[in-house]
């Protein structure tokens, strides 16, 4: 039995295998280009670790996409194989558990085990890393509270990665709705923490949320030296500054940012699917021509078909196929997740049939020419968006999309519904203005 840099047992061959475990986790609180790297090193030191299986059979199951299950079936088994031949903490058996119920579709049964391991070992960033991340994608803004509340008292300043802790305690405020507080934990994170990029992220909400665009800009360019050694989520916050520069109306460096950061590297990982789905449908939303830049998110969406590991990766690949002229093939799709979310009893099964289908079937109306029929499915259950996942921020995008519907419908109590709803929460961008100057015309 060894110790981590938090003073936690670890079952390892040695402490060369413990200290690469701590650089791997500390990559992933920094959402790092070298995680990977860190856990080869891993396994050259202990090719057993427990630990080290688990990260990676996570890691794999974080891509949502069904070729990513398998892999992370195998990481479980060889996980469960170490603990078999080895033995095991308390806390490595509630991982390995967490990993078997994610494996078999059980996100939330995955993310109670990992709140188990959590109140074991407060200290525990894996643990906590990896809860935060389950419930973001579950939506589950509660659960995120309330692992944090729990393991915050313990993470003192000299603790080894406190600032991404208070990162993650940065984004929870914000999600909730506390900006004043969530901007200065995210700026005390980085203090501790300057690599701390969803730190940083935290206070790119807040900017946004307020509609501070341009300290939102500045902030962004001072964190950009940092994005090189950030992996894939460096083009999320690229994203972050088209969004401030379209709120300003600033349309041309929209469009270079998409080009040059947000779609520099033509991945089919949903998060940068989203990011390029969300930012094309606001520039056309706002009367921006974007070319043929749909044809290769369509394509992707297409190709990736009727994958229904995550609802959120799903909804945006619906509206990039109707975006590039592919309705028939949504309505195919929409008819194989229907087949499938009707038998399986999986986590997103059950956030398909609440909120996913309906989305996709009201996208598939507006598409049709039918925004009445759209507005009819998605304006009764919208508060049940945020079991999609994602942050206020990418949700906006589907309240976005309703809006409009209801509009094109003629349907002006719930435009103005929708309106004031987001004006709660969100400051008033050029979008909402401009709907709300249009519904005061369509009312004279």
């Amino acid at each position: 039995m060894v110790h981590d840099c938090r003073g936690l047992e670890v079952t390892a061959a040695d402490a060369a295998a413990v200290m690469a475990f701590d650089r791997a986790i500390e990559a992933v609180l920094g959402h790092r280009t070298d995680a990977g790297a860190a856990i080869e090193e891993c396994f050259s030191a202990d090719a057993e670790m427990v630990l080290g299986w688990v990260l990676r059979g996570a890691a794999n199951l974080l891509l949502a996409k069904r070729e990513c299950i398998p892999i992370a079936r195998d990481a479980l088994l060889r996980a469960e194989r170490s603990l078999a031949l080895r033995g095991g903490t308390a806390r490595e058996r509630l991982l390995t558990a967490a990993l078997g119920a994610w494996v078999d579709g059980s996100m939330r049964t995955a993310a109670d085990r990992i709140d188990e391991a959590l109140q074991l070992n407060p200290l525990d960033g894996f643990a906590l890393k990896l809860g935060h991340g389950i419930k973001f994608m579950l939506g589950d803004l509660v659960g995120m509270r309330r692992s944090l509340a729990h393991a915050l008292p313990h993470w003192r300043a000299d603790v080894p990665g406190c600032g991404y802790v208070l990162g993650c305690h940065a984004f929870v405020l914000e999600e909730s709705g506390d900006l004043l507080q969530a901007e200065r934990e995210g700026r005390r994170a980085l203090e501790l923490a300057p690599r701390d990029v969803w730190g940083a992220h935290a206070v790119t909400h807040v900017f946004e949320m307020q509609g501070r665009a341009r300290d939102g800009i500045a902030w962004l360019a001072a964190q950009s030296a940092q994005l090189p050694g950030v992996n894939n989520f460096a083009y999320h916050m690229y994203w972050h500054r088209a969004l401030f520069h379209l709120a300003l109306g600033e349309t041309d460096p929209v469009l270079d940012l998409y080009d040059a950061a947000i779609r520099a590297v033509r991945t089919d990982d949903y998060r940068d699917v989203a990011n390029a789905v969300s930012m094309l449908w606001r520039l056309e939303a706002q009367g921006v021509a974007v070319g043929h830049r749909w044809d290769e998110l369509g394509d992707l969406a297409d190709a990736r078909g009727a994958d229904p590991t995550l609802a959120f990766a799903m909804a945006h690949r619906g509206l990039a196929l109707v975006a590039s002229g592919r309705l028939d093939r949504l309505t195919q799709l929409i008819g194989e997740l229907g087949q499938w979310a009707a038998r399986s009893a999986t986590c997103q099964a059950g956030v398909l049939r609440m909120i996913g289908l309906p989305l996709l079937h009201a996208i598939a109306a507006e598409a049709a020419g039918h925004p009445d029929q759209a507005v009819d499915i998605l304006f009764p259950i919208r508060h049940r968006l945020q079991s999609l996942g994602g942050s206020h921020a990418q949700r906006d995008l589907f309240l976005w999309f309703l809006t409009d519907a209801a509009i094109a419908a003629g349907r002006r109590t719930e435009a103005f519904e929708l309106l004031a709803d987001r004006t709660d929460r969100h400051a008033t961008t050029d979008w909402a203005a401009d709907r709300l100057t249009g519904l005061a015309t369509m009312a004279a």
